[in-house]
């Protein structure tokens, strides 16, 4: 049974989310990566090389990240929630079949990197990133719609698309305080024995 398009509102992280969620935990990752570059910089090209290539590279990873962490966003309407997925998938959940908000932990296994500062730089930004990325996000029933099923129904009415299955949503990485803010104005509207 569809339902009708209803209004919706969409949220995505902002650049101070981008800082704490992305950029800070691979700070120390960064620092050995610009003092390598520079060293190899300033042998292969001299003063010039070692001040463009840590550059470079420094800036070409920031920007990396920051594009990761701009991919996700968040979709709410009278109908429910819609974490939009960076590969264009969408997993959504009706507000009644949430079930609880969650803290959610994204925990990275072990990380392959060279040994000494490098692999302890590595780990560390690894294990950084996992904490910065854990918080409040929300479990229950839901769907993950596939790339194409997603775009024939944006804008449309809620069409079942599959199976229901448990899904979770974090959604500490579009707002680490989305429950004080904007996006529990919804969960408060909605379903507020959920913030109780």
């Amino acid at each position: 049974m569809s339902e009708p398009a209803a209004q919706a509102e969409e949220f995505r992280a902002t650049w101070s989310q981008t800082w704490h969620t992305h950029v800070k935990p691979f700070l120390v990752t960064n620092i050995v990566v610009a003092i390598l570059a520079f060293m190899i910089g300033y042998v292969a090209g001299g003063y010039a090389g070692a001040i463009l290539l840590p550059i470079v590279l420094v800036g070409g990873v920031t920007w990396l990240q920051r594009i990761a962490s701009r991919g996700h966003g968040l979709r709410l309407s009278s109908v429910g929630v819609e974490f939009l997925r960076r590969d264009g998938k969408v997993v959504r959940m009706r507000w009644a079949d949430i079930q609880g908000v969650v803290l959610i932990n994204r925990r990275a296994g072990t990380v392959i990197a060279p040994y000494g500062v490098g692999r302890a730089a590595a780990q560390a930004g690894v294990e950084m990133f996992a904490d910065a990325n854990s918080g409040p996000g929300i479990t229950g029933v839901g769907e993950i719609l596939d790339r194409g099923t997603a775009a024939a129904q944006r804008g449309g009415p809620w069409v079942p698309a599959g199976d229901p299955q448990t899904v979770n949503m974090s959604l500490a990485m579009i707002d680490r305080g989305w429950p004080r803010g904007r996006i529990g104005e919804w969960f408060r509207r909605y379903r507020p024995d959920l913030l109780g």
